[in-house]
């Protein structure tokens, strides 16, 4: 491997390129990621991925980055370039396989064919650990007008909110979300559908077929990798779906864990720094799928709950329950103790939240068409005034339901902790 010059000439053959690289062409072209460079075009290629490119009559480069000769049985690039030419067609195309199996690098495949061939593109980014598109703990729609070296080139034009960073415990949503978004794509000639690397025990398999079920695709490609998608290659091979195998390059290497984790708070970082602390109304913003602050505020049993635990808490009666939320955590642990005593004293069962917990929650943002509009981080629940802080870039005059997800992030943007919030 040797560092690109400011210049240096390739002869005819195959080159591997380590990201980080930004890679200009100045004379002759090579082509890579179903496209052909030819002069002035800049290929870029992120920290953990590594494109093949074939020259085929020469080719002189500048920029920075690392390249290699490549061998041939090591890439497979003409095989990827003869699949891409031959399903990048009308329809939709879903590719699924193992973590670091080449999806999301046959996707741009996919999507740059297309483009060549003067087709309108859709990509539906459906990995919510490790999306190129839109945030972690998303599924992201984009458009496609021109050639990209990656996913990450694309803006997100619509997304939806899954928060968490796994599909795990929430197959539903991920499901959900494809097919709204697949709605947002309607009448674009090739819709693809890129998805995460969970395919290796039963519980995924299931998830997977459902998960293909719903898009109806034409074509279903299946990375080969170690062969752990294989079955669901073979479940559908019966059906109308066209399946495809398409190699996994035998040089590949995986992201180590904590090169995923840098790049989603990388993610959380930008989200941060282009965010502003905006207010939202509880009575105008409800909370999605929660029993705090969508009962009745009872405010002679706040006051007399407040009395009898010595701390102030806040009550709300929802049905044959009573939400009572602690401000702080030790406040929340002293509820729980009590939890049982209380609903005796009520005469009701007894939910509790701890607010000032649910700070650095991610949450998304859902207008009254139901649409997911905004990305954020909780900031602060004040009950008796009735507001909640976020921290987000987006507006949120327009939002009408606030969902908490499942990832919790620290000031700096890091990941402090995976798990349902402390919200009845």
């Amino acid at each position: 491997m040797a560092m690109i010059p400011a210049r240096r000439q390739l002869g005819k053959g195959l080159y591997r390129v380590e990201g980080p690289a930004r890679l200009k062409v100045v004379e002759g072209s090579f082509y890579a990621l179903g496209r052909v460079y030819s002069s002035g075009c800049e290929l870029v290629v992120p920290r953990g991925i590594t494109v093949c490119l074939k020259v085929e009559g020469g080719c002189t480069l500048e920029g920075v980055g690392s390249v290699s000769e490549a061998k041939p049985e090591e890439e497979v690039i003409d095989e990827w370039r003869a699949i891409a030419e031959s399903i990048a067609t009308r329809g939709r195309v879903v590719v699924v396989g193992e973590t670091d199996s080449g999806k999301t690098t046959f996707s741009t495949y996919l999507i740059n064919v297309a483009l060549s061939k003067g087709l309108s593109v859709a990509l539906i980014d459906a990995d919510v650990g490790q999306n190129d598109v839109g945030w972690p703990g998303t599924i992201a729609l984009a458009f496609p007008e021109h050639p990209i070296s990656w996913l990450g080139e694309l803006d997100p034009a619509a997304f939806y909110f899954v928060g968490a960073n796994s599909p795990m415990g929430h197959e539903d949503a991920v499901i959900l979300g494809v097919s709204k978004l697949l709605k947002r794509a309607e009448g674009r000639d090739l819709v693809v559908v890129n998805t995460d690397g969970w395919v290796a025990d039963k519980r995924a398999l299931a998830y997977k077929c459902r998960l293909v079920e719903s898009i109806e695709p034409t074509t279903l490609v299946v990375m080969r990798g170690s062969g752990a998608a294989d079955p669901i290659a073979r479940i559908f091979e019966g059906t109308r779906v066209n399946v495809v195998r398409a190699p996994t390059p035998p040089a590949a290497r995986g992201k180590v864990r904590e090169l995923r984790k840098m790049r989603r708070e990388l993610s959380y970082l930008d989200l941060l720094a282009k965010s502003s602390v905006k207010s939202v109304s509880l009575d105008r913003v409800k909370l999605w799928a929660s029993y705090t602050f969508n009962g009745q505020p009872d405010e002679g049993l706040s006051a007399t709950l407040s009395a009898l635990l010595g701390f102030s808490v806040f009550a709300e009666t929802c049905g044959s329950a009573v939400v009572v939320s602690a401000l702080c955590g030790e406040e929340y642990k002293r509820l729980l103790e009590l939890k049982e005593q209380l609903s005796k004293l009520v005469n009701r069962d007894v939910m509790v939240t701890c607010l000032s917990a649910l700070k650095g929650y991610l949450v998304g943002l859902v207008n009254a068409s139901l649409e997911h509009v905004g990305v954020g981080v909780l900031e602060e629940v004040d009950p008796r005034r009735r507001v909640i802080k976020i921290r987000t870039p987006f507006e949120v005059e327009g939002a009408r339901l606030l969902i908490v997800g499942r990832l919790r992030l620290s000031e700096s943007g890091a990941e402090r902790e995976r798990g349902p919030p402390p919200l009845a």
